[in-house]
């Protein structure tokens, strides 16, 4: 394949330089390094390694709520066999039932409360509390 210059309007040099570097390190070409990283890209590989790496859970259905939901044990067995384990975002209300326990609160990943209220079953209140990141309001029934 014959060589052709491509110019990248926006290149950060210091990132280009950075990979020029490693990729020298590795016995490698630049160009060999970028064309497979546009490849991962376009396959969708690279996104899902970089989830992967950074552990934010992009991976992981999110289920969002700006108004109300109630969610009891049978609902949350039911959307983790559908999607398996999934994280919960609440700006509205959330109202977890008291048939819950905490071997079914384990299929929630994380319970993100930002400017919303959750209600939660007294028994479940620490369990709660550890897999939440709150900027809104938990309370106690």
């Amino acid at each position: 394949m014959p060589r052709k210059t491509v110019a990248i309007r926006g290149l950060d040099t210091e990132l280009y330089h950075e990979v020029f570097t490693m990729a020298k390190k590795d016995g490698k070409r630049v160009a060999e390094v970028v064309n497979n990283a546009l490849e991962e890209f376009l396959n969708g590989d690279l996104v899902k390694k970089r989830e992967a790496l950074n552990g934010n859970g992009k991976g992981v259905f999110t289920l969002r709520n700006d108004g109300e939901i109630t969610l009891s044990k049978k609902d949350i067995l039911s959307m983790k066999k559908e999607v398996g384990p999934f994280r919960i975002e609440t700006s509205g209300r959330l109202i977890l039932e008291k048939d819950l326990d905490s071997k079914t609160l384990g299929n929630i990943d994380r319970i993100i409360i930002n400017d919303g209220v959750v209600e939660v079953p007294r028994d479940l209140y620490p369990q709660i509390l550890m897999r939440s990141d709150i900027f809104g309001k938990i309370e106690k029934y």
